[in-house]
């Protein structure tokens, strides 16, 4: 087994973040449904994407330019797979299981985690449509059989965004008018604000209010012939709580009026200063909740994220993730009634220096920038998981003065 080791070092200098993970899903799927090429500037290949791209390829050719743009062209043919394998994204995962739908028999194959991942709400469109569908514990898999009929979708439930963005996709598509009503308090709901500017500019109309969608029928995907992608606040959250913890990083090229939910991690660093407890609701920006309940160890007063619940159905049981490590310097930090409570760090007790990412990004990143703080080495294992969303994070990371190397065969 290989672990990473993390030496103590203030992160200094530019840093340009990789490119919104979230829109490349989007603009890849839209680009696939267009008639016409297009190419996707701010383009990287990270795990998730890959996910996306070989979902589609029944639907579009794929060109990497040596400029590292990627051409999409889409087939005239276009068809959906009649098999097709998603490893661990759970925004591919979300998209095809509406956007798969033709009548025909469809299989998907997952990896163990995120077969696991719950998708309830689609199987109750499912069942309300009349689409045959077989969970297949042992060979984790999903087969489907139908399509969409029904004209107007009633979510009464608080769902995960993805669910609403796929169906907005699929419904683009169909050729009858329908709606979409939210009968409830939606989750993430900046991600459905991004697919909505994704469909739009490729010329789907979507009459869009608070808790109503309605979108035409009949309406085709037209590319504009290229799309330049912003860069992900997400990941760029991490180099923000850096500079929180002392660093002196200038991240670059991120746009200021972005709708990105995880925008906020700016807002939020903002007010930890203040002395007095905090209550951050988290619903609209889960993912940046590890890098910031690790920043918050360092307020000096006690801090609470709640409506953080779906973090335990992530790449790993998230919420027990951020415990567990943290705990291993001393952290008082706990989860009740869908809240995540931190408090201050008295002092650092390094109870070890041997940390695990779970097969997570988000808590491998988190416990990256951690290492910044902390008077000794630290050494992480499952480190790779950041091809998942940002490959070159720790190129990036030693771009600004973090030392890293890897040990082979640890033991």
């Amino acid at each position: 087994m290989s672990i990473l080791r993390i030496k103590n070092s203030k992160l200094e200098g530019k840093v340009y973040v990789n490119h919104s993970k979230s829109y490349l899903h989007r603009y890849i799927f839209a680009s696939s449904f267009a008639g016409e090429n297009t190419i996707i500037k701010g383009f990287d290949l990270s795990e998730d994407i890959k996910d996306t791209m070989l979902s589609l390829i029944s639907f579009a050719d794929f060109d990497l330019l040596d400029s590292g743009d990627v051409l999409v062209k889409p087939r005239e043919n276009k068809k959906s797979p009649d098999r097709i394998r998603i490893e661990a994204s759970g925004t591919t995962l979300r998209f095809m299981l509406f956007n798969i739908l033709d009548g025909k028999l469809h299989e998907i194959y997952m990896g163990d985690k995120l077969y696991e991942r719950p998708n309830d709400p689609v199987f109750k469109i499912f069942n309300d449509n009349g689409v045959k569908f077989h969970r297949n514990d042992a060979k984790k898999t999903i087969s489907i059989k139908g399509d969409l009929v029904k004209d107007e979708y009633i979510i009464t439930e608080d769902i995960s965004s993805q669910f609403v963005s796929s169906l907005l996709f699929k419904l683009a598509r169909m050729d009858f008018d329908s709606r979409i009503v939210l009968d409830c308090d939606l989750s993430s709901r900046s991600y459905v604000d991004m697919s909505i500017k994704c469909l739009e500019d490729f010329g789907i109309e979507v009459d869009a209010s608070e808790n109503e969608f309605k979108i035409k029928g009949g309406q085709e995907f037209k590319s504009k012939g290229e799309y330049t992608i912003e860069r992900d606040y997400s990941n760029a959250a991490n180099f923000y709580v850096a500079n929180y913890l002392g660093s002196d990083i200038e991240i670059m090229d991120m746009k200021a009026g972005s709708i990105q939910g995880d925008r906020r991690v700016i807002d939020i660093l903002a007010r930890y200063d203040q002395t007095q407890n905090l209550i951050i609701d988290m619903k609209d920006s889960p993912d940046i909740v590890p890098i910031l309940a690790m920043a918050a160890l360092f307020r000096k007063r006690k801090t609470t994220f709640t409506s953080i619940k779906r973090l335990i159905y992530k790449e790993s049981n998230r919420v027990q993730a951020i415990i567990n490590e943290l705990k291993k310097i001393g952290a008082k930090i706990s989860f009740t009634d869908e809240a995540l409570i931190v408090n201050p760090l008295e002092d650092i007790v390094m109870y070890t220096n041997k940390f695990d990412a779970y097969n997570d990004h988000r808590i491998a990143m988190m416990l990256s920038v951690l290492a910044t703080k902390l008077d000794q080495d630290i050494f992480l294992s499952g480190y790779e998981c950041v091809k998942k969303s940002y490959p070159k994070f720790f190129e990036d990371y030693q771009s600004l003065g973090g030392e890293v190397n890897v040990i082979d065969n640890w033991k």
